[in-house]
């Protein structure tokens, strides 16, 4: 029987439910410190630690949303999820500390340019860096979730399609951005789908000029 408007809305709405849930929860560690620790020098390790462990969850959601044999299943999709991030756990744990220490490095740069040089120069360069930086990840998760392959080749593919598709590393950015400025103006039971929005949209922007490069550098 052929499933109505309506229905297929709210199927994919509980489907963002469900993906969201999972994805909390293997974040429990950086929730918990968003809502109880004030973040100091002396917490920082704690927050640190959170944040690393964030990108095997993205990876994990990125694998769930991909993959449509779960249907809206709680338990299929609980175990599906949690099989994922444990495969790929490894691999998003460098992409994690790789790009952490990256936007770690310009956070402070420009902290320092603002605090200690006081020179107005150099913020906007070191911004605009951060904004690549964001949607060099963006590409990764897209490569993560349509390719299998190591984090080596994965950087050098992301940097490939960021400077061979800007179109789509423009939409990256005002993907980030609408996000952003969407959370002050939407329910609060809305905020609870942002993470599966956010990875859906990565793969949907990122899905077609991935297909032209697997045909440019044949791999199957």
């Amino acid at each position: 029987m052929k499933k109505n408007l309506i229905y297929q809305v709210i199927e994919i709405f509980w489907r963002f439910v469900l993906c969201s849930f999972y994805f909390y929860l293997s974040n429990v560690v950086l929730i918990v410190s968003l809502l109880t620790l004030k973040f100091s020098l002396v917490t920082s390790p704690i927050y640190l630690i959170g944040l690393v462990l964030l990108y095997p969850s993205i990876g994990g959601l990125a694998d769930l949303l991909k993959d449509r044999s779960w249907n809206i299943e709680f338990i299929a999709g609980f175990k599906k999820y949690f099989h994922f991030y444990w495969v790929n756990r490894f691999k998003y744990l460098k992409i994690g500390l790789l790009y952490t220490g990256i936007v770690i490095f310009l956070l402070f740069d420009m902290y320092a340019v603002n605090a200690v040089i006081k020179n107005q120069l150099f913020s906007p360069m070191i911004l605009v860096l951060l904004i690549l930086t964001l949607v060099s990840l963006g590409w990764i998760i897209g490569i993560q979730s349509f390719f299998k392959i190591d984090v080596k080749n994965s950087l050098k593919m992301s940097f490939y399609a960021l400077s061979h598709f800007g179109l789509n590393s423009l939409m990256i950015v005002l993907l980030f951005f609408l996000i952003y400025m969407s959370v002050s103006f939407i329910p609060q039971f809305m905020a609870f789908i942002i993470a599966p929005v956010v990875i859906e949209g990565l793969i949907l922007l990122t899905k077609k000029p991935l297909q032209q490069i697997r045909l440019q550098l044949h791999i199957h």
